[in-house]
């Protein structure tokens, strides 16, 4: 089963049983995490995501769940949640397909930010970024392409965005941090990351305060 059809099948498993913002950010957790992992990892999926007592006490139910939704076709699946439509896509003129020097030197510093991080905070700092989608400026497809790209499923970002856009999701970053780490750790890091991306900003001629 492929990437797309599991988390559908995870999607459609755990439906019944999370409200929508939990539901969210199980999903999330599920493709940041687990989805390269095999079915016994599920267990401790639910132990990271099960985290009310409500959800606690039916996680032998939501696990068998799960298993009875990896076995159904493919037709009795819910809707992939992070489809994107091909049609929408093919939509898009030539012009927009090109990433211009600013979302390039965004999507450095981006890396850069997270990458200061260790690898248990990035992941808790990513999850949080996720959670803030409802309320991006942006249109469907670049969500998507952004999303995709903070799951590390692409590695560049295929699309130009507009630097109100990439203030608002430095400042996703930066929020969750502090509420991680602490305003303190997260200025250093955030100053750690100017300096570190300082180099191509100047070669590129941005100025990198453009995107705070």
């Amino acid at each position: 089963m492929d990437l797309i059809l599991r988390r559908r099948a995870i999607y459609t498993g755990l439906r019944p049983y999370f409200d929508d913002e939990s539901l969210l950010e199980a999903i999330h957790l599920w493709q940041i995490k687990y989805s390269d992992k095999p079915k016994f990892a599920f267990a401790e999926f639910l132990s990271e995501c099960c985290q009310n007592n409500g959800l606690r006490s039916q996680r032998t139910n939501i696990l068998s769940s799960i298993f009875k939704a990896l076995d159904l076709p493919e037709h009795a699946l819910l809707p992939d949640p992070f489809d994107i439509a091909l049609d929408h896509l093919a939509d898009q003129i030539p012009a927009e397909k090109i990433c211009d020097d600013t979302t390039i030197l965004f999507v450095h510093f981006y890396d850069n930010l997270l990458s200061a991080l260790s690898e248990k905070d990035a992941l808790t700092v990513r999850i949080h970024i996720l959670n803030q989608f409802p309320d991006l400026r942006l249109d469907e497809l670049r969500k998507a392409y952004f999303r995709d790209w903070l799951n590390q499923k692409l590695t560049k970002l295929p699309v130009s965005y507009e630097l109100a856009a990439m203030r608002q999701l430095i400042n996703f970053a930066y929020v969750g941090m502090c509420e991680l780490l602490g305003p303190v750790k997260a200025d250093q890091l955030l100053a750690q990351t100017m300096k570190t991306s300082s180099e191509l900003a100047m070669q590129m001629e941005i100025p990198l305060h453009d995107f705070l």
